[in-house]
């Protein structure tokens, strides 16, 4: 897909079909998180799929907003291995996941998938339910899988700030 057509029609996807995310399909999204920029390359990142039956329901114990995807990508901050702005001491290990996780998003967008961006999750839970992820800050819980027909933006996605609050020359 042309990439301009790929940012003006992409949306959150909240209805999937049952269809499983082929291990081809997995693969190609990995490979763009792994090329993703981060602070000096510093890749502070932990990236875990989540697919298994099992695996899934624990998604649905810390999120409401599973949408029953048949895949989640969790994308997580290692912030002891991020850069640090020196004049502020700003760690930037979570920009670095978000851009992961956005560059994640376009491919599966790319690839003919739909995704959705989570972050609102019971971090306490996450710990007791994947304590795989101990130790890194969840950025993302990616849903990911085959756009359902019956899928559709919401409202409000279309509803933009005016530019003028936005956008400004120096």
């Amino acid at each position: 897909m042309q990439f301009d057509r790929l940012v003006n029609e992409r949306y959150s996807v909240r209805k999937f079909t049952e269809e499983p995310v082929s291990d081809e399909e997995i693969q190609k999204i990995l490979d763009s998180i792994y090329v993703a920029p981060s602070g000096q390359n510093k890749q502070p990142l932990r990236v875990w799929t989540i697919r298994s039956k099992d695996r899934l329901e624990g998604v649905k114990r810390i999120t409401k907003y599973h949408y029953n995807a048949p895949l989640t990508i969790a994308i997580c901050a290692v912030p002891e291995e991020g850069w640090v702005r020196k004049s502020d001491g700003s760690n930037h290990s979570v920009v670095d996941a978000a851009a992961a996780t956005m560059q994640a998003w376009l491919m599966a967008e790319d690839i003919g998938l739909g995704a959705v961006w989570v972050s609102d999750f019971d971090t306490n839970l996450q710990d007791e339910i994947f304590p795989e992820m101990k130790g890194t800050e969840l950025v993302a819980m990616l849903q990911i899988g085959h756009i359902s027909p019956e899928s559709k933006p919401l409202g409000w996605h279309s509803k933009k700030r005016d530019r003028s609050e936005m956008f400004f020359e120096l």
